[in-house]
């Protein structure tokens, strides 16, 4: 698998184009590929974007590379059903005419060869804006037109040589009649690939070394292409775009000056970003600025911001080891939520130790336990489980427990709420949704969740339909809160469809009702498993109780803290290989919080001594209750 020999930083962009969802799974699905000459960190970039599909779909997918003066065997060329030439993008390109000659020979050579071997292979040719030379000022260069050009300028060197290559390679695929692209990046960059001497891999560079520089304040903009994007679109570009047309890439909102990258980078990295802004006279913009409507009309979307690909390129440049993390989360304030987090959890193991309530960490809580011995260090919430028996306890001690700040929030204690879980939520503080946002006359504040898991039949046909007639209640309430369609079905999707319709003649009330019914149909009745009813895990239907049926303690944050003893069994049940982390570039939070307002508690924080005497629970009571109770100055 390529995470047994990839870095996290290469197997989040190798992966970029399998995880972007706008590749067809049948037009990958037993191909051959052939990635012939070109840059050999892009070329590799490009074999293992491709081989990726192996590792996450049920594919047979065979990709192979060669160098510039590599012997290509014949039967290579013959089993390609698509060939990729990364020709000379992003490549220093040879300065004196012998050199350029020789490179164009055996580029015309190599044509020769795949077209005499190949006859059914698509073909596509990685360039980059180097072809059109000098644009005027804020011009934005489509496909098919032309910069300015000077025969005698130097600096045009590498316009000849961009277009000498896409001309010979256009010429030759209309002649013999072949199926043919053309993908023109701008500045490329990304973590472990080699780049050119472009501005935004000098200030990169320079960041991340802490060394001093002078950065002009001019007005030229170019337009940079990180290396997901590009693996992303030029799959894209074979899989479902029309032959014969020339297409531009970028990343999202990725045209920017030299001095707004400054600006992105000190911002990001203050301690060690040294750039100063100068005043310069400007100049005609000698860079890459590309209009890349053509392929958004078709359908490609580029996913990595020009800010995060600086994020991650300069993290990747400082090597510290550490696990990666977008340190601007929530406007740089989720240490201090994870700090409230934790008061919460230690509030919930004060209460659960007094009156002999088993519980567990659940969800991303567990596998921050396990994995990084804490929070996850993207995570943005907690989660606690317990068993249904033990969960109508804590229900019943709870409200007697809580400080006064701390609200519990449960249908019946909230006119609006519907959710069929437990929140705790703070008072005075903001902390919504997306969903919950819509509802800002509910209780909002910083929440922790408290599930149960219940029980289901002991047999698979039992299961199922508990697991329908859950889903389908749920959905009543959820959709019907929200007013919004039932989408989806899976293998039912016209009972969907009547439960759509119906939900309006449905009364609140009565769905609530079936939804806990639902939930607590086994109660009484003997069973050897479970499920998530509750949470976002429904649809992975039932799981053995014994593995709820001890605990054991871990550390977390500096604590010890109950999780499953078979924590194994039921994280890979969760989650698969739960050690496996998720890719760099999707390291945001979970939620999609959209007002936040920490209020009192933006200085919140849980006394260090708590650590040192955490196994006596009265000093926990005392010192998270303190906490709570008074947010004036508790560190």
């Amino acid at each position: 698998m390529l995470r047994d020999f990839l870095n996290e930083f290469e197997l989040d962009w190798a992966m970029a184009p399998v995880r972007s969802g706008m590749i067809p799974r049948d037009k990958i699905n037993k191909k051959r590929i052939l990635v012939a000459g070109g840059e050999e960190s892009l070329r590799q970039a490009v074999t293992w974007s491709f081989l990726a599909w192996n590792d996450r779909e049920d594919v047979s997918l065979k990709a192979e590379q060669y160098g510039p003066g590599e012997k290509i065997p014949q039967e290579s060329f013959r089993e390609a059903d698509y060939i990729v030439f990364p020709g000379l993008c992003s490549r220093a390109l040879p300065k004196d005419l012998d050199s350029c000659m020789d490179w164009l020979e055996g580029w015309f050579s190599l044509l020769e060869e795949a077209g005499a071997n190949s006859p059914k292979a698509r073909l596509i040719l990685l360039s980059d804006g180097r072809t059109f030379g000098k644009l005027g000022r804020g011009f934005a260069a489509s496909e098919y037109e032309e910069g300015k050009t000077d025969p005698l300028g130097e600096e045009f060197s590498d316009q000849y040589m961009m277009q000498a290559a896409e001309g010979i390679f256009l010429a030759w695929a209309k002649e013999n009649k072949r199926e043919f692209n053309i993908l023109r990046t701008g500045w490329l960059y990304g973590p472990e690939i080699s780049m050119l001497d472009h501005p935004l891999c000098r200030l990169a560079r320079l960041t991340a070394q802490g060394k001093e520089e002078e950065i002009p304040i001019v007005p030229d903009q170019d337009s940079y292409t990180c290396i997901h994007d590009l693996l992303t679109a030029l799959q894209f570009v074979l899989t479902c775009c029309p032959s014969g047309k020339v297409f531009h890439v970028k990343g999202l909102d990725s045209d920017a000056t030299a001095a707004e990258m400054a600006l992105i980078l000190h911002r990001n990295f203050p301690e060690i970003c040294r750039l100063d802004l100068a005043h310069q006279e400007a100049g005609e913009n000698q860079g890459i600025l590309l209009n890349t409507q053509l392929l958004s009309h078709y359908g490609f979307e580029p996913r990595v911001s020009l800010e995060d690909g600086l994020i991650i390129l300069v993290k990747s440049l400082q090597n510290t080891g550490e696990v990666f993390i977008f340190d601007n989360t929530y406007l740089g304030k989720l240490e201090k939520v994870h700090e409230i987090l934790l008061a919460y959890l230690l509030e919930i193991d004060r209460i659960c130790r007094k009156h002999k309530i088993k519980y567990f960490l659940a969800g991303g809580t567990l596998l921050g336990a396990i994995r990084h011995k804490g929070f996850i260090p993207w995570d943005d919430d907690a989660d606690v489980m317990m068993l249904r028996e033990d969960y109508e306890r804590f229900l019943k001690v709870v409200r007697d427990e809580l400080p006064d700040n701390i609200f519990l929030q449960l249908p019946w204690t909230e006119k609006g709420n519907h959710n069929p879980f437990t929140k705790l939520r703070i008072d005075n503080t903001l902390f919504a949704t997306e969903f919950t946002g819509h509802f800002m006359e509910m209780h909002n504040g910083i929440f922790f969740d408290v599930l149960s898991h219940d029980k289901t039949g002991n047999h698979p046909w039992s299961q199922k339909l508990h697991l329908m007639f859950t889903m389908l209640t749920r959905s009543i309430v959820f959709n019907k809160w929200g007013d919004t369609d039932i989408k989806g079905g899976g293998a039912h999707p016209l009972i969907c469809k009547f439960v759509d319709k119906a939900k309006y003649l449905i009364p609140m009330k009565f769905a609530e009702w079936a939804q806990e019914k639902s939930l607590t149909f086994f109660k009484n009745r003997d069973s050897d498993y479970l499920y998530d009813g509750m949470g976002r895990n429904l649809k992975r239907g039932a799981f053995p109780k014994k593995w709820l049926e001890e605990a054991v303690y871990v550390e977390f944050e500096g604590y010890e803290f109950p999780v499953p003893r078979d924590y194994d069994q039921y994280l890979t049940w969760l989650y698969g290989d739960y050690m496996q982390m998720i890719p760099v570039s999707q390291r945001r939070t979970s939620h999609s919080i959209v007002v936040m307002d920490l209020g009192a508690y933006s200085n919140f924080g849980i006394k260090d001594s708590g650590k040192e005497e955490k196994t006596d629970s009265q000093d926990s009571e005392r010192k998270v209750a303190d906490a709570f109770g008074d947010t004036s100055g508790v560190q």
